[in-house]
């Protein structure tokens, strides 16, 4: 792990809220596989509260896409994972904020899945449910496609 990860921060809510009124974040979304069903977390922020939608986070300065992946699933999932392939990068604009993401097909090496405050629920879909974010679904799609 890069040694200036101890040097996150989050930015206040007032910076973050002004930050998205006119710029995109770089974020990247997980795709955990149990054979063909993938593990989604139901929303309890926004963007997007109440929907279903994959683990992820936004990348902090100083840190890689690789290691937001797996800092990612550390704190929201308790997992520790090893990323087996980019599956593609996908933007999402709506009203509230713009988001360039770079899905990762992982691999779950360690841990117990534990959802952190971020969810309400989790779960294994083989059909995805209704309220999921429309730019995970195509994540999820190029995922099963990729899928050794």
């Amino acid at each position: 792990m890069n040694q200036n990860l101890a040097k996150i921060r989050k930015a206040p809510k007032k910076d973050y809220d002004n930050f998205r009124k006119y710029f995109a974040f770089a974020c990247v979304d997980l795709v955990i596989l149990d054979g063909k069903s993938v593990l989604l977390t139901k929303r309890t922020r926004n963007p997007y509260k109440g929907y279903w939608h994959l683990p992820g986070s936004m990348i902090h300065k100083t840190e890689t896409m690789h290691e937001a992946a797996k800092r990612s699933a550390k704190e929201e999932l308790n997992l520790k994972i090893k990323i087996t392939k980019l599956v593609g990068v996908y933007e999402s604009l709506d009203g509230f904020r713009h988001d360039v993401s770079h899905g990762f097909l992982v691999q779950v090496i360690g841990g117990k899945i534990k959802t952190d405050f971020q969810s309400s629920d989790i779960g294994f879909f083989k059909t995805l449910p209704k309220k999921t974010l429309p730019h995970h679904r195509l994540v999820i799609r190029d995922a099963l496609k990729a899928k050794p």
